[in-house]
């Protein structure tokens, strides 16, 4: 038997931490999990929706009617549970290696190098490119390896 992907009371922070993102109904939310911790777990309806119930009785999440779907909304109870486990939903994306959470500063910074790259592409030989985003890619592993042994 496999060993389970999510520890104790992380699937619900997950589903937190995405809907706290955008709110979503079920199909969505299945699929930006599935494309998030794909091939490394897939989520099932028999998993999802008994958590997003959950966490719908305990007043974390509020379900609206839209488009004829029932979409589900991090509520301020929920977003302020979300805040308290700040770390813990960290951990998770640390040991998963999957960004949950928005992180304002980083985003901007990937959107302006996107920028950058797509118009060096047109100036610079794309090899050139390769090799610049490589040399970032490597000292982001390297700084991740060293807050890992810290």
């Amino acid at each position: 038997m496999g060993r389970r992907f999510f520890r104790h009371g992380e699937l619900h922070l997950v589903l937190l931490a995405l809907l706290e993102r955008r709110p979503m109904h079920g199909y969505q939310l299945l699929q930006d999990l599935e494309q998030r911790f794909a091939p490394y777990w897939t989520p099932s309806p028999g998993s999802i929706y008994p958590a997003v119930d959950a966490l719908v009785a305990e007043g974390l999440l509020a379900p609206a009617e839209a488009d004829g779907r029932t979409v589900f909304a991090v509520t301020g109870e929920g977003a302020a549970a979300l805040e308290r486990r700040r770390e813990q939903v960290a951990e998770v994306e640390a040991r998963t290696g999957v960004r949950l959470r928005p992180h304002d500063a980083v985003d901007a910074a990937v959107e302006r190098l996107l920028v950058r790259v797509r118009a060096a592409e047109r100036q610079v030989p794309p090899q050139d490119v390769v090799i610049v985003l490589e040399r970032a890619e490597a000292e982001l592993e390297a700084l991740s390896s060293e807050r890992g042994r810290a």
